[in-house]
């Protein structure tokens, strides 16, 4: 793994419009680019006033709410009312349920950062790309064949994968757009793929993408599936919702099938497309760039009684 302290001042210049395309925050989330505004009229039936109410009211139920000290930057709230379509109501109790779950199971929901946990990072097994699918949302790696089951507990790159989708949140894209995520399921093994899919760990995976935090997930692509992979996803899919159910798409091997949702020139070149390999340096460099916020953040959450 590279920390962003021994990058030359090159090497930090190519990787910067990579970085501002993966990861695109601004303190006010109104401040929308022309094609995101548009995507939010549409989508979710937002104007800039409407927001700016909603935000209003949204801290006002956090003030109200006995024993919870949240976040109320408007960027962040923001990311909750847009994953309920500015249902007040809706985006407060998910607001709740990830500050609930965060206290609930705090163990499991430590921050993992590279400067404190730097073999799980190195690990380049998860992680953004700098490109968008076909409909203009945020694509995310998941290669579980490089997790290193056997020096690093499963539990830690879950920690590790929360902490990430913690800061996303404050990306304007994926707020208005949402975001996919591709399983490259290749090599794995039944061994490791047993390992790895133990039912608390789903659980908390599918509990955390439908009702915890509002990630906007649209759709999940599984590629290069073994003919044994249905056992594994028989352990999620029952804790999966309808909606969710049916934005599971089932590629194997055939990549042309991934083509018809992701431009191939978007796409790491072992997945038929024309960019580099896949890796998660990109991400990494992101969280290290912020992890000054983290310590703040892991202030909040439900008092214990």
């Amino acid at each position: 793994m590279i920390f962003v302290s021994d990058l030359t001042d090159d090497e930090l210049t190519v990787l910067r419009s990579d970085l501002e395309a993966v990861f695109r925050a601004n303190s006010d989330p109104t401040d929308l680019p022309k094609d995101l505004r548009l995507a939010a009229e549409k989508e979710l039936n937002e104007e800039p006033d409407k927001m700016k109410a909603n935000i209003k009211a949204l801290k006002q139920l956090i003030e109200d709410e006995e024993g919870l000290k949240a976040r109320a930057e408007d960027l962040f709230l923001a990311a909750f009312l847009r994953g309920k379509k500015h249902d007040v109501t809706k985006a407060f109790q998910c607001l709740k349920n990830f500050y609930d779950f965060k206290s609930r199971y705090s163990e499991m929901y430590k921050f993992i950062l590279p400067t404190t946990h730097p073999k799980v990072f190195a690990q380049n097994h998860m992680g953004n790309i700098a490109p968008l699918d076909r409909k203009g949302r945020k694509i995310f790696f998941i290669v579980p064949a490089r997790f290193n089951i056997d020096e690093i507990p499963m539990i830690e790159t879950f920690k590790m994968g929360t902490s990430i989708f913690e800061l996303m949140l404050h990306d304007l894209t994926l707020q208005v757009s949402g975001t996919i995520i591709i399983f490259d399921m290749a090599n794995l093994s039944l061994i490791m793929q047993a390992r790895m899919a133990t039912p608390t760990l789903a659980w908390h995976l599918c509990m955390l993408v439908q009702d915890k935090i509002p990630m906007r997930v649209k759709a999940i692509h599984i590629v290069n599936q073994p003919f044994y992979f249905s056992a594994c996803f028989a352990v999620f899919k029952p804790f999966l919702k309808k909606k969710i159910r049916k934005r599971v798409f089932m590629h194997g091997t055939d990549l042309e099938s991934l083509h018809k949702h992701i431009d191939p020139e978007n796409l790491p070149v072992e997945y038929g497309g024309s960019r580099p390999p896949f890796s998660s340096q990109l991400t990494t460099t992101i969280i290290q760039l912020n992890e000054s916020k983290y310590e703040e953040w892991s202030k909040y959450g439900y008092n214990k009684l």
